[in-house]
Order: C-alpha cells, then structure tokens, then sequence
C-alpha cells in the first residue's frame, strides 16, 4: 500500500488498480483488495471511486474480406490473366518475322491502348492488388501516367502506320482507330482537367468536371477496344498468325477474349458513372 496524498494505491497480482477515496491511513488488512464501488447517492457514507484497468490477453482478429471483395481479386486476376494473353501473342506473332517485316504498328498499338489504358483504368479497383497501399490521389496519378505512357505509345504505333502505307483507313479497323486518336487527345486533356479538379473548382464544378472526363475517356476506350476487335480481320493478322486451317477458330477466341477484357475494364467507369449520378 502506497500513500499519495489523499488516496491509497492498492496493488494486487491481477493488474487492478484501485484508487480510494477519503481513505484511512490505518494498514489495510492483509489478503486480496476487494473492488470498489460507488455508494448510491442517497447513502450516508462517502463516495467512492472505483476504476480497473484490464490488459490485453489477445490481439485484434485480422480483417476478413468480404464475398464481394473476393470477387474482385478473382476477376481482376482474370482480366490480367486475357490482357497478358493477347499482349503476349500479338508481340510475338510480330517480332518472330524479320526486323524489316515487323508490323510495328501492332506491337505499338497493342502495348499502349490493350496493355496500359487497361492498366489505368483498373488502376482505381478495389480489388487491384498493386493499389491496396495507395491513396485515392496516388491512384489518381497513377491512372493519369499509365493512360499518358499508353495514348504515346499508341499515337507512335498509329504514326508509323500512317507513314508505312499510303492509303489509309478504308476498313473498319482502320476508320475506327482514326476516330480513337481524335478523342484521345480530348480524354487526355479531360483527363488533366479532372486530375486538378480542386485547384479548378472556382471555375469548373468537380463532380461535373469528373463526370466528363469519366464519359470520354469510356469512350476513347470503348473505340479502342472496338479497333482491336477488327484488327483479327486484317491482312495483317491472316498472313502472319497461325496456320490457315485452324485461323477461324483462333480468331473467334481471341475476338472473344477482347470483348470479355473490354468488359472486365469497363465496368469499373460504368460504375463510377452510375455512382455519381446518384
């Protein structure tokens, strides 16, 4: 037993402390303190103060993920999964020819509108596993630098086309990827406005200013997808993917496997555009 002042410290085996108030100075008896506890108030004795402190015996469970969040890793994972894929091949189906005979138009293009505009747009997923660390600003940016690198690199790839050939867009993949390198320059300037939509809240309201660029940059990409969709019905591609018999087979699965990435990707804006219309 401890003096301070006017209240007595009892200390016990079991980690409680208790303070008394208006407490004798005679030794208290030996054995176990009992715990205190306030009197009522119409009671005649002094008040008491009673107080325990508990330490820890466990830690705190681990957060469970929830069927939802699952979900998402799981189709996440898929999506990664059918862009390697395509990504994989169609770099290879070019580089294996001669370096004169590279179509670097497809390489290009691949690399930057399948590859890394997927990549930035998933960059906001809950289920993407390389942003579980970051904040909504760093995934902002990160969104912002993939789908920069990806529009050079398939502006690039669309450039070298243009120079290589002398007609140009007369089919559909062609028309089409003509109209994905005109929005692309709008998405990326949309896309530079919503990145700074607070400092420009005075002039342009955010929720707006992140509603447009929500719905242009969706269609850049929905364009995009849909060139590389025609891209397997190509000159191209019939005389340098695999052998002839078996072409259409291959073709449909490849044309099946873009539709299930477009989906896959898409439907985190589609979300975020229904989310804000709320």
């Amino acid at each position: 037993m401890t003096r301070r002042g006017k209240f007595v410290v009892n200390k016990v085996s079991n980690a409680r402390i208790h303070f008394n108030r208006y407490a004798h100075s005679a030794p208290a008896p030996p054995g176990p303190a009992a715990p205190q506890h306030c009197h009522n108030v119409s009671s005649s004795a002094p008040a008491q103060v009673g107080c325990s402190v508990r330490r820890a015996t466990q830690p705190p469970p681990p957060p469970t993920l929830t069927l939802t969040q699952k979900l998402e890793f799981v189709l996440t994972l898929v999506n990664r999964l059918l862009i390697g894929f395509i990504t994989i091949y169609l770099c290879w189906m070019s580089l294996r020819l001669d370096s004169k005979d590279i179509p670097w138009h497809a390489v290009f293009c691949t690399l930057g509108f399948l590859c890394l505009m997927s990549e930035g747009l998933m960059a906001y997923y809950r289920g993407n596993v390389w942003t579980q660390v970051c904040h909504r600003p760093e995934k902002a940016r990160l969104h912002w630098v993939l789908q920069l690198c990806g529009a050079i690199i398939g502006l690039i790839g669309i450039v070298i086309k243009m120079f290589l050939e002398e007609v140009h867009f007369h089919t559909r993949h062609g028309i089409i990827g003509l109209a994905t390198m005109v929005i692309l320059f709008i998405s990326l300037l949309s896309g530079l406005s919503s990145l700074y939509a607070t400092e420009l809240k005075g002039r342009l309201q955010p929720r707006f200013n992140k509603t447009l660029h929500n719905i242009i940059g969706l269609i850049t990409f929905t364009l995009a997808m849909l060139s590389m969709y025609y891209s397997f019905e190509t000159q191209l591609f019939n005389d340098y993917s695999l052998d002839a018999s078996t072409y259409m087979d291959f073709r449909l699965l490849l044309e099946i496997i873009t539709i299930l990435i477009f989906v896959l990707t898409a439907y985190g804006p589609l979300w975020c555009l229904f989310y804000s219309r709320l």
